[in-house]
């Protein structure tokens, strides 16, 4: 399901405009280069011995980080110094290549300045000692955020694959086969097209109720449907039970369908009400849109997800005007116009009586004889 179907506020993957934007500085400095008239070896000297200052300052920082984690090697690389050395200073044939070439541009190249190489290495370790201690090199949130979803290390990511793992993955194959056993005791109370799915609410608030009513008075609780149990994790027939929701309309009932928050939300809402989880509103509304945008990614490729539905919606931005029970409606008639309906049997109806369940009749022919099987006779 494509992020801009969700909700107009789910975001989009980032992608490489900021290699695009830095493509732009370049040429712009360039441009601002040549316009200078400096003579381009000058220019190439500059910014080689540049680079060079900026991976031999990298190359220190690396160093300090190399001292702390030298003090957890047997908690957080089994005792392996050199998985330290390397989530550190990376590869260290490159750190290698990378130094070499930073002390030939420091020896060889032209030095304008007439410092010494000692005077300058040490100028640099003062830098990046200065930039740990001030923390002058932090990184930005943008960044962070960046490194997160592309290292799927938010937690969005864990709460989705666990809600699609621990609980979709195993109600979704078997959802049609209990909503079929409840049409047959309760009149194909659960027959229109568009209710043999389950219905996922995603308020991107987290503002979960555990009464649907409390929600929206027009949202009200019908039956359950038949329990699925499954031994899980050392539980034994571990029960999983849905409920079936009646939607009105000015007081008439005018929808049915299975419906539920999503619960993972309400663990969101807790840990921004908790000091402890370190976790702000406004975090709790990005791991929100990114927990609904990993679901939807992880069902896309799930053949389950044909057996459900996400509905996203934001209060706030909805406006005061905003009724679930008619959003979920609108779910509903989308659905139904996707649907096609096949024979005089619903989706999940019982079957119609037809004409295969009558007697059968004997037709006897009035001819005296029996005609033969050949055709030549004829």
């Amino acid at each position: 399901m494509p992020h801009t179907s969700l909700h107009p506020s789910i975001p989009r993957p980032r992608s490489n405009k900021d290699k695009k934007a830095a493509f732009v500085l370049l040429s712009i400095c360039l441009a601002a280069l040549w316009e200078l008239g400096e003579p381009a070896d000058h220019i190439l000297r500059w910014l080689v011995l540049h680079l060079a200052s900026e991976q031999l300052g990298l190359l220190f920082k690396g160093l300090c980080s190399l001292a702390e984690e030298m003090c957890h090697v047997h908690s957080r690389y089994q005792g392996n110094y050199w998985r330290a050395v390397r989530a550190c200073l990376g590869c260290p044939i490159r750190c290698g290549v990378l130094l070499l070439l930073s002390c030939y541009c420091y020896t060889f190249l032209p030095n304008t300045a007439g410092l010494p190489f000692a005077w300058m290495v040490a100028l640099l370790g003062l830098s990046q000692a200065l930039n740990i201690l001030l923390d002058l090199q932090g990184l930005a949130p943008a960044v962070v955020s960046t490194v997160c979803e592309q290292g799927n290390f938010n937690v969005a990511h864990g709460l989705a694959w666990s809600y699609y793992i621990g609980y979709l993955r195993l109600i979704l194959p078997g959802l049609q086969a209990r909503i079929r056993t409840y049409n047959q005791h309760h009149n194909n109370t659960a027959r229109g097209a568009g209710s043999h799915k389950l219905y996922i609410l995603f308020p991107l608030d987290c503002g979960v109720p555990d009464d649907l009513s409390v929600a929206d008075p027009n949202i009200r609780f019908l039956h359950k449907l038949p329990e699925q149990s499954a031994d899980r994790a050392g539980i034994k027939g571990r029960v999983y039970t849905n409920s079936i929701y009646e939607i009105l309309e000015n007081g008439k009932p005018v929808g049915t369908c299975v419906l539920e928050y999503a619960t993972p939300l309400q663990t969101l809402f807790a840990m921004s009400q908790d000091s402890r989880a370190g976790f702000s509103r406004e975090e709790r509304l990005e791991q929100a849109k990114l927990f609904c945008q990993t679901l939807a990614d992880i069902l896309a490729d799930s053949p389950e997800s044909q057996n459900c539905r996400l509905i996203v919606y934001l209060e706030a931005a909805e406006g005061c005007g905003f009724s679930l029970s008619q959003e979920i409606l609108k779910h509903l008639k989308q659905e139904e116009k996707e649907e096609v309906t096949v024979g005089t049997m619903g989706p999940l109806g019982v079957p119609e009586p037809s004409t295969l369940d009558e007697e059968p009749q004997l037709l006897i022919s009035d001819m005296d004889q029996p005609l033969p099987l050949r055709t030549d006779a004829f």
